[in-house]
């Protein structure tokens, strides 16, 4: 089961159907879309459908977040954890691990929310899942992930060619 999180300023709930339409104006921001979906535009059916799949890992403790402001109700991002997918078809050795996910209204870059976010959810890998494999990928002309992921304590471990860009490979712990 997926539990939910309190941080000094965030709150993060698992998402659910009643969030596709939210997830789903983020996902498609051009910025957003930029590194998360390989500038493609997905469809709501394709949001709809990433959403179900996520939240089908509730049981293993995987998932979807959403992430709101302490403060406020509305959606400024999202945050997941789940097994790692299409990285592993570019870097096998990723195979059978967890990785993160973070993505946040361009509004909201820069205030230190990612990080919130993604140690929250690093200290619930490891503490409470106790997962002994969490890693991460990011396109290579994403600075700012890269910057996030070496902040968080995520070491870069290899470069590979990706589906759009060249891929960086980063382990955890």
């Amino acid at each position: 089961m997926q539990p939910r999180f309190v941080t000094a300023r965030l709150r993060l709930t698992p998402a659910g159907d009643e969030d596709v339409d939210a997830l789903w104006a983020l996902w498609t921001e051009p910025r957003v879309r930029q590194f998360l979906w390989d500038d493609l535009a997905i469809e709501r059916d394709r949001a709809r459908d990433t959403v179900r799949e996520l939240a089908a890992l509730a049981p293993r403790g995987l998932g979807l977040w959403t992430i709101a402001l302490a403060t406020d109700q509305a959606l400024v991002g999202c945050a997941a954890l789940s097994p790692v997918g299409v990285v592993a078809e570019y870097y096998p050795p990723f195979a059978g691990a967890v990785e993160p996910l973070i993505a946040l209204a361009p509004t909201h870059w820069g205030c230190g929310y990612a990080h919130e976010a993604l140690t929250t959810l690093l200290a619930y890998a490891t503490d409470t899942l106790r997962l002994d494999r969490v890693v991460a990928a990011c396109d290579a002309p994403n600075e700012a992930s890269d910057r996030l992921l070496r902040r968080t304590g995520f070491v870069c471990c290899a470069e590979t060619e990706g589906p759009r860009y060249r891929l960086r490979h980063y382990t955890y712990g």
